[in-house]
């Protein structure tokens, strides 16, 4: 029996069906596995957006993102991209013309992230054409179908930023690595890059070097002045415009560690024009002379970024009040190393560690054959693989970005030893790449690691899902609106399904309420009911499955064994998920 060779997939239109037929698949999977929306929310970010989102529908200011139920007297402000707020805002509305308002939220909340999937598969495997030929489409795709670590921020109901600003980060890459009508395609790229850190700025290294490989070519090739130039001019243009949009004019002039700011649309203005002066005046110059104008362009840029707010040197939680990181910051789960995640969740720690190794000897690979000329585009696999990498080591969120830029790099890879070792034939290439998968492989690696005991180990607190489902919070909605003392994870969910107001939610910003709620929660029973009714404080809200962040002397760990005080009284039924208590009125003198 003579076996069939690969088949072409790489052409545009062969590519796009390609992906529209993984898309499809993995969509069906998703909703499938993900259809709970209905009873959950999400997590906290997702329950989050949501108000902010019902805000913006039932009639709050464009510029109004000041939210007073989040820790009062104080209120905070948030932070968090408007354009992503409206986009879903007028997604709903559309949807309210022909159902109902609860319907028309469920329905965006279902296929809003699902919708980013196709973009996000089509980047993956035009990048992996770039680095393996034609080849690599099928390679790739495979892998893409077969892994569904790749889909946690796409699954329905994550309305959260995490899917947009992944596929705004491939978009840039893929249009970096366009082989024809590259000037049109750095256009695309400029415009994806300005939005993606827009709504967020975790993706900010990988579009520095996703610009510097612009940089690079330029360098190298006058005939890359053009590209360089529509890339650099048009980050510059929509990074100024997407900010002016959403960012009141009042707070135009203030600098951010954690979120787009005046210091860093100052940088990219300055890079982005700085690339296209060196792209139209100093293309006649010489390499070298190109080098050494494009690092100055590069050291100015930055230059700027941190002379307008220096500590953010120390990263985007530069400004964290430190009280905070013993009993939450430093527990959250996706700011966990990889050494603190081994310690409590080996299961996720070897997935991920597993596609860090692969994908890394993938780019190896790549680097190795081409070691005496390497091409811009591997140069920008392998930067963008060891710095998702190297993230991903050091907080768990990143994961996300170590399998979107792993699964094409590894495609394009296995393509290449697959026609070197098995001719390119169908059948030995497809059975190869399906046992080579991420995924095959880290469940065999995580098998062997649930063989070893477990040791308990500090980390992430333990959470229960449960605690977040809607319907436990319907009889607290059910009362009177009033300041909710709870848990730090509980408040977005009740800001969401309640006309309540929360001392703490998740959010590195809020830190007065978040350490007032602490120290009531883990104050002596005997001093606690001061500090809660100093707090203005109608209601309690337990979730005892939830692990405790507070000592066992506390008031809040009293509470979960039954010693209720005479100033609370029980709302909820023993046994409820959560346990709800009315502060009664203070006894006179």
């Amino acid at each position: 029996m003579q076996l069939s060779p690969l088949p072409d997939v790489g052409s545009n239109r062969r590519l796009a069906w390609t992906a529209l037929i993984v898309t499809l698949a993995v969509c069906a999977v998703l909703s499938w596995h993900d259809a709970n929306i209905v009873k959950a929310l999400g997590d906290t970010d997702d329950a989050m957006r949501l108000v902010l989102v019902r805000d913006l529908l039932h009639g709050r200011g464009w510029w109004d993102q000041w939210q007073g139920r989040l820790q009062p007297p104080v209120g905070t402000y948030m932070h968090w991209s408007r354009l992503l707020d409206g986009a879903l805002a007028g997604l709903i509305w559309l949807c309210e013309r022909v159902v109902s308002p609860a319907m028309a939220e469920l329905v965006v909340r279902f296929v809003w992230p699902l919708l980013w999937i196709f973009p996000a598969v089509s980047c993956g495997l035009l990048i992996a054409r770039s680095l393996g030929g034609r080849a690599a489409v099928l390679v790739c795709a495979v892998l893409l179908a077969t892994n569904i670590q790749l889909y946690l921020q796409f699954r329905p109901g994550r309305v959260d930023h995490h899917n947009i600003q992944i596929t705004m980060t491939l978009i840039a890459a893929a249009c970096s690595l366009a082989s024809a009508h590259r000037t049109r395609w750095a256009v695309w790229g400029g415009i994806a890059a300005a939005l993606g850190l827009s709504i967020g700025i975790e993706a900010l290294a990988f579009q520095a070097l996703i610009g510097a490989s612009y940089a690079l070519r330029l360098a190298r090739s006058p005939d890359e002045a053009r590209p360089a130039r529509a890339y650099g001019l048009s980050l510059a243009i929509a990074a100024a415009v997407f900010y002016c949009l959403q960012t009141p004019p009042w707070r135009w002039s203030m600098s951010f560690c954690d979120a787009i700011g005046w210091n860093l649309v100052a940088a990219l203005a300055v890079a982005g024009l700085g690339m296209a002066a060196v792209a139209t005046w100093g293309v006649k110059r010489s390499p070298a002379v190109r080098v050494g104008l494009i690092g100055l362009v590069g050291v100015a840029a930055a230059g700027v970024f941190l002379a307008a707010d220096p500590q953010c040197i120390h990263g985007p939680f530069a400004a964290v009040d430190p009280r905070m990181r013993p009993f939450w910051f430093d527990k959250i789960q996706e700011l966990q190393t990889w050494g603190q995640l081994l310690a409590h969740d080996r299961d996720s720690a070897a997935r991920v560690m597993t596609m860090t190794a692969m994908a890394v000897a993938a780019a190896a690979y790549l680097l190795w054959r081409e070691r005496a000329k390497p091409s811009a585009a591997t140069l920008l696999a392998v930067g963008l693989v060891a710095v998702a990498g190297w993230a991903a080591a050091h907080a768990f969120r990143m994961e996300d970005y170590i399998y979107w830029f792993g699964a094409p790099t590894l495609g394009a890879a296995l393509s290449l030893l697959a026609q070197r070792y098995l001719r390119g034939l169908m059948l030995p290439t497809l059975l190869a790449v399906v046992l080579l998968s991420p995924f095959v492989v880290a469940a065999g690696i995580v098998g062997l690691v649930d063989l070893a005991p477990k040791k308990a180990a500090a980390g992430a607190v333990a959470t229960d899902e449960r605690c977040y489902d809607i319907a436990p919070y319907r009889p607290l909605a059910a009362l009177p609106p009033g300041v909710v003392l709870a848990e730090i994870d509980l408040g977005p969910f009740i800001l969401s399904e309640t006309r309540d107001s929360v001392l703490a939610a998740p959010y590195h910003r809020m830190s007065w309420g978040i350490l007032a709620a602490h120290d009531a929660l883990g104050a002596a029973p005997a001093d606690a009911e001061a500090k809660v009714r100093a707090l203005n404080v109608a209601y309690l809200v337990e979730c005892p499955t939830n692990a405790l962040r507070v000592g066992p002397a506390s008031f809040e760990a009293g509470l979960r064994r039954g010693v209720v005080p005479a100033w609370l009284q029980p709302v909820s039924a023993p046994g409820q998920v959560l346990q709800i208590y009315r502060v009664l009125p203070a006894k006179g003198p």
